[in-house]
Formats: structure tokens, sequence, C-alpha cells
């Protein structure tokens, strides 16, 4: 299994990182909207579609990014609403599942989180520090993740959400918190030395926030495989599972920096 994970992360690494990293924004447009196909294709799965249907509601999550990118402000608004709902389903798991668990609720659910996410992702390429912006967003979530992980590994015996996601413990989420305050303001002082110089209470409360609702994206992925009695969205990235597996606390965090950034005046 970990030269299987090895061997896939070899390959589709440096695919993700030309993706997001060498593209001009124009065609980085297409490069999200092929993922959230993607996505949306697994995302069918928790709705229990037929394998011809799952890839007519990718088809539908693509078509409905690319007409709709530009309002960015009201796919905010929709993400705040979203994932305020969705930490409510987390918290009653599994107590309110039959609430949402119907496919057509399910597939409201999935445009609602999957397609505020790229369009955030895009907002962010397109502005002045672009690269910058999303990689900062990189290092929060893979160092919330990183911490989270050893720390919860050392002393993880009290569970964060045993229904929900049996190996998280709330000192790996201590932990994973405080890294991604630590290497978030190493990266910003490195990319962006003024920013963390002239308001490091802003920028702290924002690492901690972002890595916060990173999390939230994990809990909620890991409700829907749950729910439908699978361990993992797909098989798509031997060793990894699939995108969403890969993806759900980018998808959660994203419109929250975004956000962030725009009411602060710093995304421009």
């Amino acid at each position: 299994m970990l030269k299987t994970r090895i061997l896939t992360a070899l390959v589709i690494a440096p695919i993700a990182l030309a993706g997001l990293f060498a593209l001009p924004a124009a065609e980085f447009r297409w490069f999200i909207l092929l993922i959230l196909a993607v996505c949306g294709w697994e995302w069918g799965n928790f709705c229990r579609f037929s394998p011809t249907s799952r890839w007519i509601y990718g088809i539908l999550i693509a078509t409905v990014f690319y007409l709709s990118s530009s309002y960015t402000n009201l796919w905010l608004v929709i993400a705040a609403i979203s994932w305020g709902l969705a930490l409510l389903l987390i918290l009653r798991y599994p107590s309110q599942s039959d609430v949402w668990r119907l496919p057509a609720t399910q597939s409201v659910i999935g445009f609602m989180i999957l397609v505020p996410a790229g369009t955030s992702l895009l907002a962010l390429k397109y502005s002045q520090l672009g690269n910058q912006w999303i990689l900062l967003l990189l290092v929060l979530i893979w160092s919330a993740d990183i911490g989270a992980y050893f720390v919860g590994r050392r002393f993880g015996q009290r569970k964060l959400l045993p229904a929900v996601s049996p190996g998280k413990s709330m000192m790996g989420l201590l932990g994973g918190l405080i890294t991604a305050m630590l290497l978030g303001a190493m990266a910003i002082g490195v990319m962006i030395d003024d920013e963390l110089r002239e308001a490091p209470l802003f920028w702290l409360s924002m690492f901690l926030m972002v890595a916060l609702i990173s999390v939230l994206g994990d809990l909620t992925v890991s409700m829907l495989k749950r729910n439908r009695g699978i361990k993992d969205s797909s098989g798509l990235l031997p060793g990894h599972g699939g995108f969403l597996d890969r993806l759900d606390s980018l998808f959660s965090a994203a419109p929250f920096f975004c956000g962030l950034l725009m009411l602060s005046g710093r995304l421009v």
C-alpha cells in the first residue's frame, strides 16, 4: 500500500503543482473545471446515482462553475451557508442523517460545496498575488493535516467525533492548528514579509480559522462516506482513494480564505 501511495503521488503531484502554479488564469479555469467534473462524478456515488447519472452530475457541476464563476460574492455567501449547515449535520450525526441522505438533497449539497470552492480558487488565481495566495492556502491545509496526524498518533487518546471519523482526536486537532499557525507565519514571512509585520494579529487569526475550517471539509466527506458505507470516494488515485479524499479540506478552506482576503481588501 505504501509503495502504491508513493508511486501515485510521484505521478499526480507534478501535474497538480503545474496546474496550480504554471497555468495562466484563463487556462487555470479549465483545470479547475476538469477537477470539479471528476469530483462531481465521485459525489454522485454519495447520492447513489447510476454510473451514467454520476457522469451527468459531474458535467452539470462543471457547467455551473463555468457559467457562474464570475459571481464570486454570491458563491462565497452560499459557501458560508453550506458549511454552517455541514457543521450542524456533523455535530448531530447520525441522528439527523435521514434529513439529508436523500439523493436529491445530497446532490444540492454537492453544488453548494464544489462550485464555491472552484470559484474561490479562480478568484485567488486572478488576483495580483495569485500564486502566493494559493501556495499559502496549501501550506495551511497541509500543515494542519500533518500536525494533526503526528500529534494525534502520539497524544490522541480523546476522540474528536468518533461517530464521524474515529481516527481524529482532540489533541490531533490542537496540534494541527498550532502547526498551521507556525508554518503559515513562516510562509507569509518569506512570501509577503510586510504583511506579517504590519498585521500579525490578523494573519495569525486567519491561519487559525482557515486551519479549523479545513478540518470541517475532511469531516464532512468522512460523514458522507460513512453514511454511504464506503471507505474511499473512488479508486481513481491508487493508495489515496479519490479526488474528494485528497481535496476535501481545500474545498472548505478555499472559500473562507478567499472571503477573508476580500473583506480585508487584500485580494486585488
